[in-house]
């Protein structure tokens, strides 16, 4: 048999660090009429909820109002956002189809250029029409200022009533 010092020290133990032991062996008692921690405690989370009681009606509809106007600027710029896509990719189909035209009216220059044969305008001129260059004073010259084209006011008269004998009959 051993020894009561024996015995007395194995019960003995160390506490270190923080997973210490609680040594506590009698569990805590209640006085009479004196609510428990855990009734206390019940009380307190319902004491918490009366003066919280959570969202009331204008903090829920300024969030509804709140919501509902982002989602409106979402669906707005996304609307705008499609817009700006059709209208680059029809500008770039109209693009396109300018120089697709320009080619074109090049092509149909470059034809009218090559199929004149002056020549043969200057021939069919003088020997089937008859026409002649005029004469230096048949040529009358004039400057204008304003721009590239002649405005006429009236009939150009024609050579027989132009000349001295006829005007002096009249």
């Amino acid at each position: 048999m051993k020894s009561y010092q024996e015995n007395n020290i194995r019960k003995t133990y160390y506490v270190e660090g923080n997973t210490a032991r609680n040594l506590q062996l009698v569990p805590d008692y209640q006085v009479e009429g004196a609510p428990s921690k855990r009734e206390q405690q019940t009380r307190e989370t319902v004491k918490r909820k009366k003066v919280n009681p959570g969202m009331d009606i204008f903090s829920f509809l300024l969030f509804a109002i709140a919501v509902s106007v982002t989602f409106y600027t979402c669906i707005e710029y996304l609307s705008v956002q499609s817009n700006i896509t059709q209208m680059e990719k029809k500008a770039a189909t109209l693009e396109s189809e300018l120089v697709k035209l320009e080619n074109q009216n090049k092509a149909a220059l470059s034809e009218i250029n090559t199929s004149l044969d002056l020549n043969y305008i200057y021939q069919v001129a003088t020997n089937e029409l008859g026409m002649v260059y005029p004469k230096e004073n048949q040529v009358i010259t004039y400057e204008s200022t304003l721009s590239d084209y002649v405005r006429q006011y009236g009939d150009i008269p024609d050579e027989s009533e132009s000349s001295i004998l006829s005007k002096i009959i009249n």
